[in-house]
């Protein structure tokens, strides 16, 4: 066990003499239990008084001042997903690590490992661990993102930055699967026929997944039962983990006084597609996100050096600002005459900006980084991201066309004639209603925001509307 600087003990026996209470041994490790941890790093094992269940610590860098907290994702191996990182943390930081309950060495009781929960063991985790007047880092990965994101949502004020590594389970489960499940025709070199025809059995796959979204769904029944949840799958920790984190819904969280982010993203995650980083960018005002090229869901194995300099790089940022969230806040009409248009194609993109865009009968349109006046659709597939669609008092019409759009703004109403939606880091903004469906339209929301002069929903999950307003469904 490394020796502890003087200052720190210092302040340990301060804060004993004034009764802080030390937390409550439990079982002892085993030389076993250790054997894949360097022998440097100081452990326990005590018991969470949240939960009364057996918690492992790690800490190392115990001389350094500032503290950062790792919180790992699903799997076997727990805090060991972090022994790349923490050498080179430990070097500049104070780092806790821990297995979560009911993960690697903290097995004990059995409850509903919800992020709802796991955010009162990171409660207390920071409160007792972190240095005196320390700033507090909070890194998480995967399933642990997701708990760091609620984490910092519902406790404002607790830590100063937050670092989300290929968050998993922010995306509405239906916006998600489809997402896993899609196949990169533009990118293919199959014939545009070909293609035309892939992106219409896609589309229809689209329409089987979402109806699954409306329906009847067990696992809600499951989640809502604790008593025959914790029996039927409460020891199976990953399987019990894994469907809290599908029932929380992050839409409806508010960000607005979140601390400093980071995001850290592998360009090719299937897990935690990119996707949800680009939606979580449009929500976060202070987030910055940095994306790492050939880098799957663990990046920080996979892409060790690059990563470590990335998370170290942001660790020392102060105050990074999300130059689209103010651009988002100042928008208005742009003045450009360009009128695009697409007519029975099977691949087209457009980006800059416009006055009027006409789509009729295209099968794979891209709009991306587009501000556009005006938008008429009808008979499309189109997938839109990082744009502004529509202006204030104007209406858009989309008719019988499939519309999936990331970290995008529209202003004004749309008037929707049997068309599906697949929407993350959207925001409405307008006089209400900003949405109507004058038939059979189907929403599925992830992380999407209503703004009107009078008041701002936060909103995710799947829709089905007939004659009516998005609003008046909510």
């Amino acid at each position: 066990m490394p020796v502890q600087a003087n200052w720190f003990n210092d302040i340990n026996r301060q804060v004993r003499s004034i009764g802080a209470a030390k937390p409550v041994t439990a079982e002892p490790l085993t030389a076993a239990e250790l054997a894949d941890y360097p022998t440097s790093y100081h452990f326990e094992r005590v018991i969470v008084p949240s939960h009364q269940t057996p918690l492992f610590v790690l800490q190392a860098g115990l001389e350094h001042r500032d503290t950062v907290v790792l919180i790992h994702g699903l799997g076997e191996l727990a805090s060991k997903d972090w022994l790349t990182v923490i050498p080179a943390l430990a070097k500049q930081y104070h780092v806790v690590a821990i297995d979560l309950p009911g993960f690697g060495l903290s097995q004990g009781a059995v409850f509903t490992y919800s992020p709802k929960e796991y955010a009162k063991v990171i409660d207390w985790v920071i409160s007792h661990y972190r240095h005196p007047n320390a700033q507090v880092h909070l890194v998480g990965h995967s399933m642990g993102a997701a708990i760091s994101l609620y984490y910092a949502s519902q406790y404002p004020g607790k830590i100063e930055q937050l670092v989300l590594v290929d968050a998993a389970g922010i995306l509405d489960r239906t916006a998600y699967l489809k997402q896993i499940s899609k196949r990169d025709i533009a990118n293919s070199e199959l014939p545009q026929g070909l293609r035309r025809v892939l992106a219409r059995v896609d589309n229809f796959a689209d329409k089987i997944l979402e109806k699954t979204g409306t329906g009847l769904d067990p696992t809600k029944w499951l989640s809502r039962n604790e008593s025959i949840r914790n029996i039927t799958i409460g020891e199976q920790t990953n399987t019990n983990a894994a469907l809290a984190l599908m029932e929380q819904n992050f839409s409806v969280l508010n960000y607005q006084q979140m601390p400093t982010t980071q995001l850290i993203w592998g360009a090719d995650d299937q897990v935690a597609p990119l996707r949800t980083a680009e939606a979580l960018l449009h929500v976060l005002p202070t987030a910055q996100l940095k994306v790492i090229a050939g880098a799957g869901h663990v990046p920080m194995k996979s892409h060790q050096h690059i990563f470590n300099q990335m998370l170290l790089t942001g660790l020392a940022s102060t105050s990074p600002s999300n130059a689209k969230a103010l651009a988002r806040d100042q928008h208005s009409e742009n003045s450009s005459q360009r009128i695009g248009k697409c007519y029975q194609d099977s691949q087209q993109y457009f980006s800059g900006h416009y006055d009027q865009l006409f789509i009729e009968d295209c099968k794979l349109v891209f709009i991306d980084n587009v501000d556009v006046n005006q938008l008429t659709m009808s008979d499309s597939i189109v997938t839109i991201k990082s744009s502004h669609i529509g202006v204030q008092q104007k209406k858009m019409k989309i008719t019988r066309s499939t519309i999936s759009a990331t970290d995008t703004d529209f202003l004004g109403e749309i008037n929707s004639t049997r068309s599906r939606f697949d929407l993350a880091g959207v925001t409405f903004w307008g006089e209400s209603p900003v949405f109507i469906s004058q038939e059979s339209t189907r929403l599925v929301l992830s992380l999407v925001r209503i703004h009107t002069p009078t008041h701002v929903i936060r909103l995710g999950g799947s829709y089905v509307l007939a004659a009516e307003s998005l609003e008046n469904v909510l």
